[in-house]
């Protein structure tokens, strides 16, 4: 039987990503929904099955709950968190010295790892009685320090690549962004619901696939 879904919300990139992902997996996307359509809401006070708000938000009218905390979205600034990433690059770019709160830690959790558990619940079997609220997020703990280097040097290479100036120093030199992320490390969102009701959907838990260094890799590429 096939699956419609009507979404509502603003037509963002995230709005676009989960619709892109929707229909290549065989889901109809209706305007008009049916009583049997499932009806998932973007940040918005529609009446809905599925509520996908930022994390901080506090809009929780649905009976299922997801809120995304730290959300990597190479496409271009945004308002689910990378917002600070672009910053970070456009500092860099402009070779301008960034103050940085060193201690901020976040929980980096690319887009495609976020959208492919949501559908990963959408296509399951115990889908309608999945009800609360459910935390997406990265599970390791990541530095602004940390993660600002990283870009730092990810668009050094890039420029080196371009300009033909690499050096034996500049290709051996690769930071690894995950020792430094031990100290100052701030409460993770819950994870324990989103993994219970992925393992109840037949999958494997919670394991976001997509590298930290993968996904500011495409931010480069997307924004340069």
């Amino acid at each position: 039987m096939t699956i419609e879904v009507n979404i509502t919300g603003e037509n963002d990139y995230f709005y676009q990503a989960l619709e892109d992902r929707l229909i290549r997996a065989g889901i109809l996307i209706v305007e008009k929904p049916k009583l049997s359509t499932i009806k998932i809401g973007i940040d918005t006070d529609n009446d809905v099955d599925i509520l996908i708000v930022p994390g901080l938000s506090r809009n929780t009218n649905s009976r299922l709950v997801i809120s995304i905390y730290d959300l990597l979205i190479p496409e271009g600034k945004n308002k689910w968190s990378s917002d600070i990433l672009f910053e970070w690059l456009e500092h860099i770019k402009k070779d301008n010295d960034k103050t940085l709160n060193v201690d901020a830690i976040h929980y980096w959790v690319h887009i495609r790892d976020a959208i492919e558990a949501i559908l990963v619940l959408l296509l399951s079997e115990e889908f309608s009685n999945i009800k609360g609220k459910l935390n997406i997020t990265g599970r390791r703990a990541w530095s602004n320090y940390s993660v600002f280097e990283e870009l730092e040097m990810l668009l050094l290479r890039y420029t080196n690549s371009v300009n033909y100036s690499h050096s034996l120093e500049s290709l051996s030199k690769i930071p690894n962004p995950v020792k430094k992320n031990e100290k100052n490390i701030k409460e993770r969102p819950d994870l324990d619901l989103l993994n219970k009701e992925l393992l109840r959907a037949g999958g494997d838990g919670w394991h976001p696939l997509t590298p930290l260094r993968t996904g500011l890799m495409e931010l480069l590429a997307q924004n340069l």
